[in-house]
């Protein structure tokens, strides 16, 4: 087959953009169009059903006299596979169902007045002012959820951003509120919706008379489970397995085994009937043996357990629902230590309100125990249990949840149920975005700030974007884990001919763009802020990288008390340095500096380099806004690295000293790129190394000159010599095995690796530059002037012992610091 020509292959790229566009377009429309209060829209376990507590809301909405104006929109992953539920409404002109993803959908989204979901909106979705969003949620927790969980903030990132939007969230009561929203999501202090304790709304399908058991066991009957009116009903409700969520563990198999081993140990007039979660019911329904014992989706769960007479699970939160019955609760959990070991629970083996069992035959024996008196039955060993546990955890399921939702969240009627936001406990709120997340000596000063603060005074939370590669996603897997994380997927919701506007304004050129143009950017990105991170405010926000004016603008709309952006190094000079014949930070740079309007305090690393930004981007702020703090040093990662065994492949790849003579090893730890000026370490070690023969030197870091670099030292003869180590997740123990530490650099914001080989005893030899002595005095080290000669000649007085290295107290420095940082944006004077 020919290849295409390049004309060709454009046209298609083209009508690609084109194609892509247009629903982009139209989604952007939507949200330019009026909310609309009498519009609500509903969505369950991402569109597997109508189903749940969004489900009872809807249908008392419904049926309300007082409320036949609102109209309903039901999101559904596939209409044609919940045929039954659209076929239901097809004659009622106030309710429609539309597809997840689809334009429609987005249409509902953008435009609705109330918005009810009992797990999670897409990332790219935010609630618009004068929408209301409820989160029901989809039960009171007991396994670990959120930050409790191993995959910590970052698996807990869109169900964060929901809570954080949501105007009310629904509770079971106290145990739920504080257990999942407060502690394991980390809502304290900063959600600004509120909490509503009034039951579930799903719990009132288990109440109510005959007629209404007999409706749910006609629905089972039709969808072909086999149940008659008298037998005793062994509902088996197990949770889903496995290590994710979105991807969990097909037992189907081994749940129809253990059914089928159930049934056949049970008395005459028992009937097994199994209910999955939502994530594996597609691996159930296509196991034959479970044909007649799979209770569908399309039945709601709280109508069965209406029905049954004993519940069996086994980690799942269905037993908090099943306890407004007063019926026996059994738990089978055969690999309770393996599950124990990945996912954990909030309650202890003796909180939980009914026995457990290992066997299906220990099971049985239990089931077949109940209502007999004997002392293996439930209700004789555990009933005051269970009468604790309903008081604790379902005193609200009374059958009139949902009207009491209703009357807060639609009705406005507040008095005589509780309402609150979440917990406050005097802790300062503090907001950094990170940076990049690269591994840079921003990124490092950054994960020691969030390891030194004091977390008993401040509450931390942090932003980042997308992690998309491993050294990222190390870097964010060390965020101290007190810290509260956002994570900023997608991109904000503009036109192109918006984003055109945004990005002259991203290379800076916002005084060529009209205000009225200016002010549309400005709403969309207070808009996408909103997105991320919902309508908290908090006491500080910080841009701790200052080198993305995406960010800086978006940081810059954040609702605070006050901004701040920090200044890492001699930003001008950074501006004009130029790498391979470029200047990579030109443009980016320069639309920062046109940000700096909206932020209150521009925090260089150092006294030295503050003065130097101040003179430099005079220009662009006046001289009080720039202030200094310098950075702290994670003392404890420091000295817990130093400890390990230095790599041996890195000493031992180095040439040897004489027998009489130890080698004397200098280390350099930084980024191979222009600022720290390896060159000149290079030629400076060359002229040492005539002098002293012994001596060595290990270079730790990688960036765009290490091919340069490595040349250089070839052209110079110290190939065995000189030992370039790469990027290392662990300098110190390399630090720690060397005689001396050595600097070249020509800027620094603040040389915070002087600080770590203080930290480690080492004596240090440093070119002289403007921030320098922020991290070593006078009588500290050895400072020497920004030259070949001089640094070899000071590598010389190393060698020979001649540099003072007096002692450093890392504690005490960060006390200090910390200080700095607390004046530096605004949190004391």
């Amino acid at each position: 087959m020919a290849l295409q020509s390049r004309p060709a292959r454009t046209v298609r790229r083209l009508v690609r953009k084109i194609g892509r566009a247009g629903p982009h377009e139209l989604r952007v429309a939507f949200r330019s169009r009026p909310v609309d209060p009498d519009l609500v829209v509903y969505e369950s376990f991402a569109g597997n059903g109508m189903l749940c507590n969004p489900e009872a809301i809807f249908r008392a909405l419904l049926g309300d006299p007082e409320q036949q104006h609102l109209r309903h929109v039901w999101v559904l992953d596939d209409l044609s596979a919940h045929a039954s539920t659209v076929d239901e409404f097809s004659g009622d002109g106030r309710v429609r169902f539309v597809r997840r993803g689809s334009l429609g959908y987005h249409h509902a989204l953008a435009t609705a007045g109330l918005l009810v979901n009992n797990a999670t909106f897409p990332p790219d979705w935010g609630k618009r002012p004068g929408q209301t969003y409820l989160n029901t949620w989809h039960g009171t927790p007991l396994k670990a959820m959120g930050y409790d969980e191993a995959q910590g903030g970052w698996g807990a990132r869109n169900v964060l951003r929901n809570f954080m939007m949501a105007d009310y969230l629904l509770s079971t009561g106290p145990f739920m509120s504080e257990q999942m929203y407060e502690h394991a999501y980390r809502l304290t202090n900063v959600a600004p919706g509120e909490i509503v304790e009034v039951g579930y709304p799903r719990t009132d399908l288990q109440f109510g008379g005959e007629d209404r058991l007999e409706r749910t066991r006609s629905r089972l009957r039709s969808a072909g489970v086999t149940l008659a009116a008298d037998d005793t009903l062994v509902l088996l409700a197990p949770t889903w397995k496995g290590e994710s969520f979105h991807t969990p563990r097909n037992d189907a198999a081994d749940l129809a085994a253990l059914v089928d081993d159930l049934q056949g140990r049970l008395p005459a007039g028992h009937r097994v009937l199994l209910k999955v979660h939502q994530q594996v019911y597609r691996h159930a329904v296509a196991e034959p043996r479970l044909a007649g014992r799979l209770v569908p989706n399309s039945v709601p769960t709280n109508a069965v357990l209406g029905l049954a007479d004993v519940l069996v699970t086994d980690y799942s939160s269905i037993f908090f629902d099943f306890l407004a019955t007063g019926r026996p609760i059994l738990f089978h959990t055969p690999d309770r230590d393996e599950y124990d070991g990945y996912r954990g629970s909030y309650l202890a083996l003796d909180e939980l309100p009914g026995p457990q069992s290992g066997t299906a035959a220990e099971l049985a024996d239990l089931i077949g125990a109940v209502g007999s008196g004997t002392s293996i039955d439930p209700v004789v060993t555990h009933g005051e249990r269970y009468d604790a546990a309903r008081a604790r955890f379902a005193s609200q399921d009374d059958g009139g949840a949902t009207q009491r939702v209703l009357d807060v969240v639609v009705r406005g009627r507040r008095e005589g149920h509780a309402v609150r936001h979440t917990r406050r406990d005097g802790r300062r709120t503090l907001m950094l975005y990170l940076g990049g997340m690269m591994s840079n000596g921003i990124t490092s000063a950054a994960l020691n700030l969030l390891r030194t603060i004091d977390h008993s005074a401040w509450d931390v939370s942090v932003v980042m974007g997308a992690i998309n590669n491993d050294d990222r996603r190390a870097n964010a897997d060390s965020i101290d884990p007190r810290v509260r994380q956002f994570v900023r997927t997608g991109s904000a919701t503009m036109s192109k001919s918006l984003w055109r506007t945004r990005r002259r304004l991203m290379r800076g050129h916002l005084d060529e763009i009209p205000p009225a143009a200016l002010a549309r950017v400005d709403a969309a990105l207070e808009q996408d802020w909103r997105r991320v991170v919902g309508a908290a405010r908090f006491d500080h926000v910080v841009d701790f990288s200052g080198y993305s004016p995406a960010w800086t603008f978006l940081l810059g709309h954040a609702p605070a008390g006050t901004r701040s952006v920090w200044q890492h190094n001699d930003l001008l000079a950074d501006q004009m340095r130029e790498v391979g014949g470029r200047r990579p930070h030109e443009n980016n740079l320069r639309a920062v500096f046109t940000s700096y309007a909206r932020f209150d305090h521009l925090v260089s690393v150092s006294e030295a380099l503050r003065d130097v930004n101040a003179h430099a981007l005079a220009a662009w702020a006046p001289p009080e806004k720039f202030v200094a703090a310098r950075n702290t040093i994670d003392v404890q990662r420091i000295v817990s690295g130093a400890s390990e065994d230095a790599p041996e492949e890195v000493f031992g790849a180095l040439r040897p000293a004489t027998d009489a003579t130890a080698p004397f090893v200098f280390v350099a730890v930084g980024r191979l790129s222009p600022e720290k000026n390896h060159q000149r370490l290079l030629e400076a070690f060359s002229i040492a190394h005539r002098t002293h023969p012994e001596i060595r030197l290990v270079v730790v870091g990688d960036g765009p000159l290490r091919a340069d670099l490595t040349a250089r030292a070839s052209r110079l003869g110290l190939d065995g010599l000189v030992l370039f180590a790469g990027q290392l997740r662990n300098p110190w123990a390399i630090m720690a095995a060397a005689q001396c530490f050595v600097l070249s650099s020509d800027y620094e914001g603040q040389p915070m690796v002087i600080l770590e080989a203080r930290t480690l005893g080492l004596p240090v030899v440093s070119t002289s530059f403007d921030s320098v002595g922020s991290a070593v005095g006078d009588g500290e080290g050895l400072v020497v002037e920004r030259s070949a000669p001089a640094l070899g000649a000071g590598m010389v007085a190393a060698a020979e012992g001649r540099v003072p290295r007096p002692g450093f107290d890392p504690v005490a420095y960060n006390e200090v610091v910390l200080q700095e940082f607390e004046r530096a944006v605004g949190a004391t004077v």
